[in-house]
């Protein structure tokens, strides 16, 4: 076993975070989906995690230590606690050692960027990472299914993050090996998707006001629920088809659809949420209006909360660039320009 004759063990990873262009929205038990979702994988946008293992005398509780930007984050830690306490079962070494975990990201929590995503994507990849190469456990699958699985129970979104370019979650009969417990990636890519970019709109930078578990609830009861689900899977499919043909028409449909739908469903909800601002509204009126005027395939997609991902090809960066940095300052605060990532890298100490 590989490094297990030390005192100490480290791993690191950088895991980014990413984009769904058709949106997961509401989820069973053990955080499996209720429909598919498709994302994109960013590059600026990434979690750093350094876990260290150390050894400890009692071999039954988890003992954990965890630090945000260096700081103790006694919050997150409570809820890192309960989520490898979830996972010793299937991996009894956590409760052999003191676990010392520090993060950091590369983007301002308050941007609206899914940090959740990143976090518990960079923490399964450890956690892969000591359960392959230290402790020699088998699993199924392979390391990256591996990772994603674990992800997927801190975070559901963050078992996209684990792959690179685009990426599939959730049981589609279009796509064999899909799964509602891992991630998978997507291949065949069209030109016109690589490298796709991605600018984030800061409409707003409060911290958003209803957490993913809230907004994932308010679909048990929605009165639209099962349509919902089976339009998801329904544009999981197209989606997958619009990105091995390079239809950008169809690819602005859909991801302006969907993230159109997603605060409908919101919207309509018995306990509902408005979370677009006016400058929401003022910046996907602009947008929309300079594609019509330019022809440019710029389109836009939404998260839970106020704030905008611009997309569009690497062939128009520049134009579209500048269009936003001149265009928008009455209703955006800031721009943080992103892109389609290449997935996880292991960090060397």
């Amino acid at each position: 076993m590989q490094g297990i004759n030390t005192e100490i063990i480290k791993v690191s990873w950088r895991c980014p975070s990413n984009i769904a262009i058709v949106k997961y929205w509401g989820k069973k038990e053990h955080q499996l989906p209720c429909n598919p979702s498709v994302s994109m994988t960013l590059t600026n946008a990434f979690t750093e995690i350094d876990m260290q293992l150390s050894e400890k005398k009692s071999k039954e509780e988890i003992v954990l230590n965890y630090f945000f930007e260096g700081k103790k984050n006694e919050l997150f830690e409570q809820r890192l606690l309960k989520y490898l306490i979830s996972l010793k079962a299937g991996l009894p070494f956590l409760g052999d050692w003191n676990l010392t975990i520090h993060s950091k990201n590369s983007f301002p929590h308050s941007a609206g960027i899914a940090s959740s995503a990143s976090a518990f994507g960079a923490l399964a990849l450890c956690l892969s990472d000591l359960s392959y190469n230290y402790f020699q456990e088998k699993k199924e699958g392979d390391f990256l299914q591996n990772a994603s699985r674990l992800a997927r129970l801190g975070s559901g979104s963050a078992c996209r993050s684990v792959y690179p370019g685009f990426v599939l979650w959730g049981d589609n009969k279009d796509f064999p090996g899909s799964s509602d417990e891992f991630a998978i990636p997507i291949s065949g890519i069209h030109q016109n998707f690589k490298d796709l970019q991605d600018a984030l709109l800061i409409i707003e930078k409060e911290p958003k006001k209803v957490s993913s578990s809230a907004g994932h609830a308010l679909m048990k009861d929605h009165p639209f629920a099962n349509n919902r689900f089976a339009q998801a899977n329904q544009r999981a499919s197209r989606m997958l088809k619009v990105l091995s043909t390079g239809d950008w028409e169809e690819f602005i449909y859909i991801a302006e659809s969907e993230a159109l739908t997603l605060h409908a469903m919101m919207l309509t909800s018995k306990d509902y949420y408005l979370l677009m601002k006016p400058g929401t509204l003022m910046a996907i009126e602009k947008i929309t209006n300079f594609r019509n005027d330019t022809k440019i395939p710029v389109c836009f997609t939404l998260d839970a909360g106020p704030n905008l991902h611009v997309l569009y090809p690497a062939s128009d960066k520049h134009t579209v660039n500048e269009f936003l940095k001149n265009n928008l300052r009455d209703c955006v605060k800031e721009i943080i320009f992103d892109k389609s990532g290449k997935g996880p890298e292991k960090i060397k100490s």
